[in-house]
């Protein structure tokens, strides 16, 4: 099958949303995006899962372009399929996102984070800290539950691991004495700090549509759709906040700077076809190698499908109405 691209070169901003092994359905998306001439990252706001493909695609990116970049996504998610030990403690622990099984699992939450050895091995924090990508990467301070945003002047593997840290599974990642859990419970993905200056093109990479789910039936459905929800819900509600602050813009309300960048942005989604639910095999916190390449294969599908569609509208025009969010169709 022929593959569309792009037909112009311009510089984006990426806004990568977390969610476990889900997230090997944003390197399918990145893996597509990065077969494109002429692509430009400036910087890319991310969580949990996303962060991790944030930092690999950037280190790759400073030692190889887009090529490197895809290399150090393949690197990352495969090396992540090899952690044997996690996997199986994470298939066992969340086969039925049944909450009082954790107190059944030895260990839990692991006082031993085992993404530590595969992040410190796999991240050049010196290189990412000096790398051309700009970084901003989402955790929740526990204490009042404060978003907090790291980026590149402060990136550490500490950084990294408690963006990822959801506290079912790992016990709270300390930094200069304050204990940080996920991201996703404060943004997931934040788009704030992606709205300053430099491109106008914001593209969003989500692991849930946003709309299509069925009402669910049964405790492990119930649990794992509540837990989306939780985990999507700040960023549907920034995305509603952008929406009103540009209805204002529109009647004079908001003038300035800011209000004229607001203005010019290009908004662009990716998200899943389909929900990607435990019933369709699709878990969250399923880390063997098929199930991930199957995320991977989505993901590349989502991304060639928004290329055939929006092939020119980066640099052009959003793809993505942010008025759906003020009407109801979203």
């Amino acid at each position: 099958m022929m593959q569309s691209t792009i037909s112009h070169a311009v510089p984006i901003k990426l806004a990568l949303q977390g969610g476990g092994a889900h997230g090997a359905f944003t390197w399918g998306v990145l893996d597509r995006l990065l077969e494109w001439p002429g692509l430009q990252i400036e910087s890319i706001s991310a969580t949990s899962s996303g962060a991790m493909n944030a930092a690999a695609l950037a280190q790759g990116w400073l030692h190889g372009g887009a090529a490197g970049a895809r290399e150090s996504l393949d690197a990352f998610w495969l090396a992540l399929a090899r952690q044997n030990a996690a996997t199986e403690w994470w298939v066992a622990a969340a086969g039925t996102l049944d909450p009082g099984l954790w107190s059944k699992v030895p260990g839990a939450p692991l006082s031993a984070n085992p993404l530590r050895p595969l992040v410190e091995a796999a991240f050049d924090i010196d290189a990412l800290r000096a790398g051309p990508i700009e970084l901003h990467v989402a955790a929740t301070r526990v204490r009042d539950g404060a978003l907090t945003l790291f980026d590149n002047a402060h990136l550490s593997h500490d950084a990294l691991l408690a963006s990822a840290c959801l506290p079912q599974w790992f016990a709270p990642v300390d930094i200069d004495g304050e204990a940080y859990w996920d991201g996703g419970f404060a943004g997931n993905p934040v788009l704030e700090p992606l709205l300053g200056g430099g491109s106008d093109d914001l593209l969003c990479v989500l692991l849930q549509p946003f709309d299509g789910f069925s009402v669910p039936r049964t405790a492990r459905d119930i649990a794992e759709l509540s837990a989306q929800l939780s985990f999507s819900s700040a960023f549907r509600r920034e995305l509603r906040d952008l929406a009103l602050t540009r209805q204002r813009i529109g009647k004079h309300l908001a003038p300035g700077a800011a209000a004229g960048r607001l203005r010019r942005l290009r908004m662009h989604i990716i998200t899943p076809k389909d929900a990607l639910t435990i019933r369709d095999g699709y878990s969250a916190a399923d880390t063997r190698l098929r199930r991930l390449q199957a995320l991977r294969e989505l993901g590349r599908e989502a991304a060639e499908s928004w290329c055939t569609r929006h092939h020119d509208d980066p640099g052009r025009r959003e793809s993505f109405a942010l008025s759906s969010w003020l009407d109801g169709s979203c």
